[in-house]
């Protein structure tokens, strides 16, 4: 999904369809820009809101280091939790520090949940079906009109976005549940 066209889905929620033509080729006046400029902030920021707290991004990758030592900033994402490491296929331990993990094993795999890059007008969201276009536009929707001082539109589009957060949150798997007394 572009970010391109989430914007568009804010404008349009915004009342301001009519820069949605211009976005293409950015062809828009001053005010235009700088709202662009405050949706594309708002855009990053909900997004990762999202991934920190609600609907984590989470990926596999394939690491080798010769002193044990995986340093964040060589991974491909910028890691947030990490859920497990394996070697071989199968779990190992491993040790987290402010720069990196320690893993007695040379080559492993990690899975770990990670926060999305700052994106631009042109970029793509880390978001796909899961999160959704519409959901992303009502966060942003609502944190444009916190930054432009209209508490009363954004407790709306507040309602609006936790209320489709909710019902995707539904959707996603649990990690462990408690099953249901069955003497009620």
């Amino acid at each position: 999904m572009k970010v391109k066209d989430v914007i568009a889905s804010a404008l349009k929620l915004l009342g301001r369809a009519d820069l949605v033509p211009s976005l293409p080729d950015a062809s828009y006046d001053e005010e235009g820009r700088e709202l662009i400029e405050t949706l594309l902030y708002c855009f990053n920021a909900v997004e990762d809101e999202l991934a920190r707290k609600y609907i984590p991004l989470v990926t596999r990758e394939r690491l080798i280091s010769p002193n044990n030592r995986y340093y964040y900033n060589l991974f491909n994402h910028n890691p947030i939790k990490i859920k497990r490491v394996t070697a071989d296929g199968k779990s190992v331990k491993f040790e987290v520090f402010t720069k990196f993990i320690a893993v007695q094993e040379k080559d492993i795999e990690v899975d770990y949940e990670y926060a999305p890059e700052r994106k631009n007008l042109d970029g793509n969201s880390d978001y796909g079906d899961d999160a959704g276009e519409y959901l992303l536009a009502l966060g942003m929707a609502s944190e444009y009109c916190v930054i432009n001082g209209e508490a009363e539109m954004a407790d709306k589009w507040e309602e609006k976005y936790r209320a489709r957060l909710d019902a995707i949150q539904r959707t996603l798997p649990v990690c462990g549940s408690i099953p249901p007394r069955s003497w009620i």
